[in-house]
């Protein structure tokens, strides 16, 4: 390319609103680009489009948070009582004595899900002629729900999923995570091939359209069909819009973006107990949900397609089209009008050099990289398992579920801060160790404080702290994971332990339910894995501070550097010092 230093600069679109016709102009031309990154790098990583880009996904996850936990109002347990326990028949001696059988959920403790009848004669024929004494126990057949308590319907109430069916409460719930995994991977599959902005937008429209047929849905099948397509929905957005977020800026913002699209998690969680305090019936409270969601589909119709996703799929016009708009509105020149993404990436020598027949086995090959996998995936689960055992279990502690969900969700902001600051100053490995410790020791304390009513602000307290370590342990996993995995393998290490996470999500639904057999019993499991990690994290390396892997052969040694002796803390320092390599 030719210097144009005596050609006039090309005019700028002042139509654009974010481009302000008397800017001055830039003395900062720009040579020739290397590559894409070098485009993007001049453009800026944290410009006002990529500020833009930014408010629209923490936007975007003010809808995610606010139906993924939903489940908290829609499928809470309602008092009740029990019509008919099909006695009509039934022909009972008169020295017979009934007693109740409860075996309600904690919410309705005083209902009866059975009688007993203690005989001491022989019963009619209708009902028994073997034995001369006999307990005989009948189920309840229908039930009346109160409509003066917390909740004045759930699909608990509406489905009757109490007493023989009470198992079946959270089952809503777990079809959504299943949904939620599988959204992730099909949506994500779907948004390479298609767009990101594509998708996040079919996404969205599978969204609304789920939630508002699942709060008319009459039939239970039917309720989980559509929650398992809803959390398909999700899983797609959030995949989809997270893409376009970090593909947006540059890598020295990736993290601060990345933490900063969580804000928008938390507002949805404030927004979606603020309605359903005022709504308490559950198809009403998923039908406005629905219907909020709505406001989402004008941004991303706003929104760009991701210039990288456009290059890399060679769509170069549009992709001009794009980077252009990015320069104009964040105040950046291309050089000149015959600006081509089609020619800096044909001059890219390492766009051709893709890792073609890249699979999981490849982080299972060599021995140390497989433990550090291993490792992370064991920390994936548990903490996802504990972040939403925790979210999921708030109606367990005692008091107000509404107080509770609006004080975790406040706790959510000083702990993403603690964690920003942490990852910044202190080691991977003590960050880790802390924090998981941390958590796992207060839920096992919460566990344990279930024992007596009187304790619910003690129990509710400890449960808070546990839940503000969990999150700066999940928020780290992700950084750490980010870290570990050489760059050939980068996308997948993060995207297995994604879905070890998503998993974890969906057994967590199942969790609360063995309260029934033991109420300390949830807590107790919540705690097991995060002290689990706690013993793990010994075997882990250091990767505060260091350059990142590439390779396979950089990450096995980087891997290598996790025995704790001193040969090894050598070899981690001449890693760090970029010194010689490391016999394998």
């Amino acid at each position: 390319m030719q210097d144009n230093s005596n050609e006039k600069e090309p005019s700028r679109d002042v139509s654009d609103p974010l481009v302000d016709e008397n800017e001055q102009k830039r003395d900062d031309k720009p040579s020739n680009f290397k590559d894409i990154e070098a485009v993007l790098d001049h453009l800026g990583g944290a410009g006002r489009y990529n500020l833009l880009v930014l408010a629209a996904a923490a936007f975007f996850n003010v809808f995610t948070g606010m139906i993924t936990l939903s489940a908290n109002f829609t499928s809470a347990g309602v008092p009740f009582n029990c019509s008919d326990f099909g006695l009509d028949n039934v022909t009972l001696p008169a020295d017979c004595q009934s007693s109740a059988a409860t075996n309600a959920s904690s919410t309705a403790i005083d209902s009866q899900c059975s009688v007993t009848f203690n005989c001491s004669s022989a019963m009619t024929e209708k009902l028994d002629k073997s034995d001369s004494l006999k307990l005989r126990t009948f189920d309840c057949q229908a039930f009346e729900f109160s409509e003066t308590g917390m909740f004045l319907e759930t699909a608990v109430s509406r489905f009757g999923l109490v007493c023989q069916r009470a198992w079946m409460s959270n089952l809503a719930t777990t079809f959504y995570f299943v949904g939620f995994l599988f959204g992730c991977s099909v949506y994500g599959a779907l948004a390479d091939r298609f767009g990101r902005q594509k998708m996040a937008l079919v996404s969205l429209i599978n969204i609304i359209v789920c939630t508002i047929a699942a709060s008319q849905a009459p039939l239970l099948w039917l309720y989980w069909s559509l929650q398992l397509l809803t959390g398909l929905g999700i899983g797609g957005f959030m995949s989809s819009t997270f893409s376009l977020a970090l593909e947006s800026t540059t890598p020295a913002y990736r993290n601060i973006w990345g933490m900063g699209l969580h804000n928008g998690w938390t507002i949805g969680i404030y927004l979606g107990t603020l309605i359903a305090y005022f709504e308490r019936r559950y198809n009403f409270l998923l039908l406005y949900y629905g219907l909020t969601v709505l406001a989402a589909i004008p941004p991303v119709l706003l929104l760009s397609e991701s210039p990288r996703w456009l290059v890399s799929t060679r769509r170069y016009k549009q992709a001009d089209s794009v980077l252009q708009r990015i320069a104009r509105i964040n105040r950046r020149s291309l050089g000149d009008d015959n600006f081509s993404s089609e020619i800096i990436a044909l001059r890219d020598k390492s766009a051709s050099t893709g890792d073609e027949g890249i699979s999981v086995l490849q982080l299972l090959k060599q021995p140390n990289m497989r433990l550090v996998t291993c490792i992370v995936w064991v920390m994936f689960f548990n903490v996802s398992m504990a972040y939403y055992g925790i979210w999921l279990a708030m109606g367990n502690l005692g008091g107000s579920i509404y107080r509770n969900q609006l004080i975790a969700a406040t706790i959510e902001i000083p702990s993403r801060l603690l964690g920003m600051l942490a990852s910044y100053r202190i080691n991977r490995r003590v960050t880790i160790i802390v924090t998981y410790g941390c958590a796992g020791v207060c839920l096992a304390a919460t566990a344990f404080l279930f024992g007596e009513s009187h304790l619910s602000v003690a129990r509710i307290s400890t449960a808070m702290t546990g839940k503000f370590w969990v999150l700066i342990a999940f928020d780290l996993t992700w950084l750490y994971s980010a870290e570990v995995f050489p760059t050939v393998v980068r996308s997948l290490g993060v995207g297995t332990g994604s879905t070890f996470a998503r998993a974890g999500a969906m057994i967590s639904t199942l969790v609360p339910g063995l309260g029934v057999f033991w109420r300390p019993l949830p807590f107790l499991i919540f705690s097991i894995g995060p002290l689990l990690v706690v013993l793990l994290a010994l075997a882990v390396p250091e990767t505060r501070g260091r350059r990142l892997p590439n390779s396979m052969e950089d990450g096995e040694r980087l891997a290598k550097t996790s025995r704790c002796c001193r040969r090894r803390r050598q070899q981690a320092q001449d890693i760090s010092d970029g010194g010689g390599d490391i016999e394998l």
